[in-house]
């Protein structure tokens, strides 16, 4: 869906796409989403602290607000972010269908903020019979999570929802390993998400998304010097809702879509040394979209949006911005064997004006040999967030600079998919660069503007073998080629990174073993305290999860992390886990 804002097969997409299904997070166990994209190929997850802390994701090597984030189609930034990034802190995995990612430049479609791809989180549509579940899990740290859910189809309504509630006394966000680092900073969430739709008709359906997610984290000083902060916490709260309109006509040949969306973060830093501070983003989006199939060859996809975000907080009155947009894209169908996708974008920036962008994408699938040929080609930008258009002079220094110009960026890959042995077998090799001209930094004494340049390229491969029934193994590799304009490599990017997957399932598919294992190369970071670039060691993570359904109502699951209780670092001068262990009871009606 996200590749190409319509349904399309995967074998018809030229974007290098990865779609994790509800059955591999089940599978896997873990509770947040970023837990259960770090592994994927060409994604680096940071986190910088300990349960709750900033949480951030890098695609290709691309910034963290290069990525476009959106849940059921709705943009999740947080305008009152200085780059207006998402922080996947509080993000659990609860009512989830699947994820999915598309690499490279997406703005034709998405417009700003989407450099280095798109992650689109599809909540859960109710199907079938109404079912309910309950359960709870605890573990190390202290931890204790209690969830619930409730899906299913009456007639013409579909329904979905489901809320939990973590509480962890966690560990010192401030890496122990420096001195003094001994208190253990904790994290408490509470998640709802919700799904609704109704189909009055056949050729029409009235829906609505919603979430919501509340945290409260516990953290160090950091950044320099990475200390112990007693009392010292950030209280989120986040809300989510898209209600929507669709209508069919001509056998499904003319659709329809009609949106609006809402995304509002509130964030509220308590007992800091520095004193209490609030911050609050909103984000407004109106959408329409228009799918005509013309041929059975060829769908026609046309679309107008405008999104107004707002930010303010206690150091800033309240700002905003607005754009709207057009944009087009043609997807054609050449006697099965040629797809391609062809796509241009215009937008209109209340401050920098317009930008145009446009983007390609082919793919020529050999179904006799199971063979994949793929590549695209795009721009993107990144319009500058409200902070760094407004942001009001720091020690009499000037901090905005409403006459920036976006990032622009212009991406491309090229790759290969083969499948072998009526699927048992597959592969795939990858090829991308990305350059990204006019990216926007502080400089004392000027505050934001235009100056530098960055470059990444590299390759990502995977592997998939069906060894037996039942048993899977996956296996992908991603090299990373980042340099600054001066030719340094970007900070927090390894070189090289592999992922590993082995899922056993047997007892007749009442019990599941799961094991995960990532290493990741040595990484460049910066000590603020002394000023000068650090070396992060490389690291090997394995995780292992079991599941055991003892009665068709009623299953357990049991979770180790960090099995080797590897010491490692995500970012410098912040902790992460040790060895953990977490148990659960799962039972469903």
């Amino acid at each position: 869906v996200t590749a190409t804002r319509t349904p399309t097969p995967l074998m018809e997409i030229g974007s290098s796409v990865t779609v994790i299904t509800e059955e591999e997070i089940k599978r896997k166990g873990y509770r947040t989403v970023k837990d259960i994209l770090k592994g994927e190929p060409g994604i680096d997850a940071i986190t910088t602290g300990g349960p709750g802390g900033q949480s951030s994701i890098l695609l290709r090597g691309m910034e963290s607000y290069h990525t476009l984030v959106l849940i059921d189609g709705l943009e999740m930034g947080d305008p009152s972010l200085t780059q207006r990034q998402f922080n996947f802190a509080n993000l659990t995995v609860d009512n989830i269908e699947r994820i999915e990612i598309v690499r490279g430049p997406q703005s034709v479609l998405y417009g700003a903020d989407a450099i280095g791809g798109v992650i689109n989180i599809i909540t859960k549509k109710g199907r079938g019979k109404p079912s309910f579940y309950v359960g709870i899990e605890g573990g190390s740290y202290d931890t204790f999570r209690e969830f619930s859910g409730l899906s299913g189809q009456i007639e013409r309504v579909s329904f979905s929802m489901a809320a939990s509630h973590t509480r962890t006394t966690g560990f010192s966000a401030a890496d122990e390993d420096l001195p003094g680092n001994s208190e253990d900073d904790g994290w408490e969430n509470f998640s709802f998400s919700t799904r609704l739709d109704f189909e009055p008709t056949p050729w029409l359906t009235l829906g609505l998304s919603l979430r919501s997610q509340n945290g409260d984290t516990e953290l160090d000083l950091g950044g320099g010097p990475y200390q112990d902060c007693d009392n010292y916490h950030v209280e989120h709260e986040e809300f989510f809702a898209k209600p929507y309109v669709e209508i069919l006509g001509l056998d499904g040949k003319w659709r329809q879509r009609i949106s609006f969306g809402i995304a509002n973060h509130d964030r509220e830093y308590k007992d800091s040394p520095w004193g209490d501070s609030n911050y609050s983003g909103r984000k407004y989006e109106v959408s329409w979209q228009h799918d005509i199939t013309i041929f059975d060859s060829n769908t026609l996809i046309l679309g107008a949006e405008f999104e107004q975000e707002e930010m303010e907080s206690t150091f800033m009155e309240k700002k905003s911005a607005y754009t709207y947009s057009l944009f087009a894209q043609n997807l054609l169908n050449l006697k099965e064997v040629s797809f391609t996708t062809v796509g241009i974008r215009w937008d209109h920036h209340k401050e920098f004006g317009d930008r145009m962008t446009f983007r390609i994408a082919q793919a020529f699938p050999i179904e006799k040999t199971g063979t994949k040929l793929k590549g695209s080609l795009g721009t993107g930008f990144r319009a500058p967030s409200l902070y760094e258009l407004y942001g009001p002079p720091f020690w009499g220094m000037p901090v905005g600079n409403s006459e920036l110009d976006p990032e622009r960026s212009v991406g491309w890959d090229i790759g290969l998919e083969q499948s072998l042995f009526d699927g048992l077998l597959k592969g795939g090799l990858t090829y991308f660069c990305n350059e990204v001209d006019d990216l926007i930094e502080y400089v004392s004494g000027r505050g934001f503007i235009n100056i530098e340049e960055a470059l990444s390229r590299g390759v990502e491969a995977f592997v998939e073998v069906g060894l037996l029934k039942g048993l899977s193994f996956r296996l992908n590799y991603t090299y990373t080629h980042t340099e600054d304009d001066e030719g340094r490599r970007l900070l927090r990017r390894p070189l090289n990174k592999l992922g590993a997957n082995l899922n056993w399932t047997f007892l007749q598919e009442r019990a599941t073993v799961n094991v995960d294992l990532l290493w990741v190369d040595d990484r460049k970071d910066y000590d603020w305290a002394a000023g000068r670039r650090v070396r992060l060691s490389d690291y090997t993570l394995v995780n292992m999860g079991l599941g055991f359904k003892v009665h068709k109502n009623c299953e357990c699951s049991l979770r180790v992390e960090n099995v080797f209780n590897e010491d490692y670092e995500e970012a410098y001068g912040y902790g992460t886990a040790g060895f953990s262990v977490y148990g659960g009871v799962k039972l469903s009606f």
